[in-house]
């Protein structure tokens, strides 16, 4: 029997039965439905976060750093805002760090690597080159289905980020069969940024 919720309940009060009426009436397919929504939300903590964190962090040195050009380009003061090394010298650092185009099946190959590492067989994948001419980086597209645990594709997300320093997760898609299936499909779209400086 559900008990009356006192009007002059503070809100917090009221959310929280509002809370304990509403799970009781959750059938197990609702609370199976929690419980994926729980696991999608502690995945993308544990993996999609810390590769948009690092994305995010590498924009703004890209940001600092240009800032810093323009303040030299425009005659500022070195003094007021150190700069190591002339601009052209900090712009071919940076895109010194992307490796060249023509590594690429190493990269490749390091993704793969790291898939069988973690006990996953990848199908046929989709890649695609994107380079353009006014554009130092190509932009390398590695979509690939993969198969497993939530341990298995968690460690092979982790090991690529940590064995290709090039590359960054861009999506993500699982999905499972059934409630009770062990293993989980994925869809994981790699961007691998490389230096096209090679090809000209």
């Amino acid at each position: 029997m559900e008990h009356a919720l006192n009007p002059a309940s503070s809100p917090v009060a009221r959310a929280r039965w509002v809370a304990r009426r509403e799970l009781a009436r959750l059938t197990w397919r609702g609370l199976a439905g929690v419980g994926l929504i729980v696991f999608a939300l502690g995945f993308a903590a544990v993996t999609l976060l810390p590769a948009r964190q690092r994305a995010a962090q590498l924009q703004d040195d890209v940001t600092e750093l240009r800032a810093r050009l323009r303040a030299v380009g425009e005659g500022g003061t070195p003094g007021a805002a150190p700069v190591p090394a002339p601009r052209a010298t900090q712009l071919e650092n940076f895109y010194a760090f992307f490796p060249p185009v023509d590594t690429l099946p190493d990269w490749v190959g390091r993704i793969h690597t790291a898939a069988a590492r973690n006990g996953l067989t990848l199908d046929s994948g989709d890649y695609l080159l994107e380079r353009r001419k006014e554009q130092r980086l190509a932009q390398y597209q590695v979509s690939l289905p993969v198969r497993g645990s939530y341990g298995q594709i968690r460690g092979f997300v982790a090991e690529v980020l940590q064995k290709v320093p090039a590359a960054a997760l861009d999506d993500i898609v699982l999905k499972r069969e059934s409630i009770g299936a062990p293993a989980l499909e994925a869809r994981i779209r790699w961007v691998i940024y490389l230096s096209s400086e090679a090809a000209r």
